[in-house]
Parts: structure tokens; C-alpha cells; sequence
């Protein structure tokens, strides 16, 4: 029998942590100009360029074939690469993120621009879609303006059948029909941080595979069940199994956001970094840098120091 469940106790844990070290949590810095748009660029031009951004920012790399380049002004990997290279085309080619263009971009000039050296985003040709998509309805439903879109949600990320949100609406585009909502959370994060929406809900964390590998090596969530031999073998799981999971798992980080008092776009940044950065998919993490060391499931039982559950094809996250 499958049961995946979430600790509170560890959520308690890890809420209490969060609390007592909220000056020391890192944030995302969403005014970075390697990264994004200028602070004084126009409002159109900087809700095209994060609509369009995080429509793409999925899977960027695969087993064997990572994404990362070394450009002019240093070198890059995975997210950091495909922002580094958009934020140049906004500069280079502005164009390119308007709707109308969009709409018919080509296969070859989306993977054209979003490449360098060796590497190069995966599947190319769902990204292309997924971007005329994205830009056909932008232009038939919005008038070809991000603007019209957020002003319709009203400052609501979810809302009802008559008054929706910004999720809601979003629904609409195939870059943004995750259920679990992850494009979603993560573009309402940057338009929050951006200044440009202001909501009166709150928002999830945008669960990706950082958020997941830390959960369930922290205990965070628990797992059981051949679905748990899926995990640790790395065998792919299937599309509700993934959904499930996700949906658990941004429910427990919601909960340690109520419990910590610390906004789920902080929480999301700092789990996102410390992801990246201290528990580690693929190299030993740096367990003596982690706030969580003392109760960690992972660290005082091997069995639990799984990567995150294997999904890989999906343009969800």
C-alpha cells in the first residue's frame, strides 16, 4: 500500500528554524540585470519578458547532457543560463517577446536563441509551441497585452468562476495548465517581488525538484510504499503519481510558511537556493551547512538521501 504523508513534526521543526534565522535566509534578487529586465523599463515589456521566461523554465537539463555555458561575463548553468540568455535578447531583440511575434516564432530561432557552446534546451520544439501558444492567445483573449491579463485577475490569485485569478486565467495557456501550479506560483513570485501585483491571497511555493529532493530527505514528507522504491531506484514515476506528490509536498511548505510566519515567497526562495546550493542533487551535500542538520532524516539514515522523484517528461517544471 502507497502512503505519502506529511510530518508535522518536522514541520514544526523547520518552522521554528526559519523563524529564529529569518534575517540569514537568502532571497532571490529579481532586480539582478543579468537576469531581468531593468528596475525602469516599461511594465509591458517586463510582464512580457517574465511570462514568456518562466513559459520555458522547465527541465533545462537531462541525464548526460547538462545545460550550463560559459558566456562573456562568466559562466552559467541551468535557470541562471536560460534567464542570462533571455535577459540578453530583451536587450538585443525586444521583439521577440511581443505576442504577435510569438504566436509564430520558429523551432529553430527559439533554440537558436536560447543557446550557447554546447549546450542547448531540451526539446526545443514543445518550448516552440508551448511560446506560440502563448502568444496566439495572448493576442486573441488580451489584446496582445500582459497588462489587460493582470488587470483582469484583479489582484486575486485564485478566485471563482466569476471573478477569477491570475492562476484561473493562466490555466488557458499550456505553459501554465500544471495543476500543481508551479510556472504559475513561480511567475506570481516575480510579479510580487517586481512590485507588480499586489495580491490579496496568498501564494504557494512553485514546487520543482529542489523543493521535492529536500522534503523527502528531510522528512518533511514521507513516502512509503513501492511509489517510495520508485524514489530511491530513480524509476519514473507516472503523471498522477507526480501530481500527487507535488500537491503534498506544496502543502506542507505552505504549512511551514503559516507556522513560521515567513511569506511562501521567501520560503520558496531560500528552500530553491538551498537547494542549489548546500543539498545537492547529484554531489555530496553540505550537510554542516544546513540549518536542519540536527534532525535531518537523510543525514542520520543514508537509506532517505534520495535525489527527488523522476518525471522527466513534462513541461510543467
Amino acid at each position: 500500500m502507497e502512503v505519502i504523508g506529511i510530518d508535522e513534526t518536522i514541520i514544526d521543526r523547520i518552522a521554528r528554524v526559519l523563524r529564529n534565522n529569518i534575517q540569514e535566509l537568502p532571497s532571490l534578487n529579481v532586480f539582478d540585470e543579468r537576469f531581468y529586465p531593468p528596475r525602469d523599463v516599461d511594465l509591458e515589456t517586463a510582464l512580457r519578458y517574465f511570462i514568456v521566461m518562466v513559459a520555458m523554465d522547465h527541465r533545462l537539463s537531462r541525464p548526460g547532457r547538462k545545460y550550463e555555458a560559459c558566456l562573456d561575463d562568466g559562466c552559467y548553468k541551468g535557470a541562471d543560463l536560460l534567464y542570462r540568455l533571455g535577459a540578453k535578447l530583451l536587450n538585443e531583440k525586444p521583439v521577440f517577446f511581443n505576442p504577435e511575434y510569438l504566436s509564430s516564432v520558429s523551432i529553430d530561432e527559439v533554440k537558436q536563441v536560447f543557446s550557447a557552446g554546447n549546450a542547448s534546451p531540451p526539446d526545443p520544439e514543445v518550448r516552440t509551441l508551448l511560446l506560440r501558444d502563448l502568444g496566439l492567445k495572448l493576442v486573441k483573449l488580451y489584446n496582445a497585452s500582459v497588462s489587460n491579463l493582470l488587470n483582469t485577475a484583479k489582484n486575486r490569485i485564485h478566485g471563482s468562476i466569476v471573478e477569477p485569478g491570475l492562476a484561473d486565467l493562466l490555466r488557458v495557456f499550456r505553459a501554465y495548465e500544471d495543476p500543481v501550479e508551479k510556472k504559475t506560483m513561480l511567475l506570481v513570485k516575480f510579479l510580487v517581488a517586481r512590485g507588480y501585483f499586489n495580491p490579496v491571497d496568498e501564494l504557494d511555493v512553485a514546487v520543482d525538484n529542489h523543493l521535492s529532493r529536500i522534503a523527502y530527505r528531510t522528512g518533511l514528507v514521507a513516502v512509503s510504499g513501492s511509489l517510495w522504491s520508485k524514489i530511491k531506484e530513480g524509476v519514473e514515476v507516472s503523471l498522477e503519481e507526480d501530481v500527487l506528490l507535488r500537491f503534498t509536498i506544496r502543502r506542507a511548505y505552505r504549512l511551514i510558511s503559516q507556522k513560521s510566519g515567513v511569506n511562501a515567497r521567501y520560503v520558496d526562495d531560500y528552500f530553491w537556493i538551498m537547494g542549489r546550493t548546500i543539498c545537492l542533487r547529484d554531489d555530496k551535500p553540505l550537510c554542516d551547512k544546513c540549518f536542519f542538520k540536527g534532525f535531518c532524516r537523510a543525514r542520520k539514515n543514508n537509506a532517505f538521501m534520495v535525489s527527488e522523484h523522476v518525471f522527466y517528461n513534462t513541461w510543467y517544471y
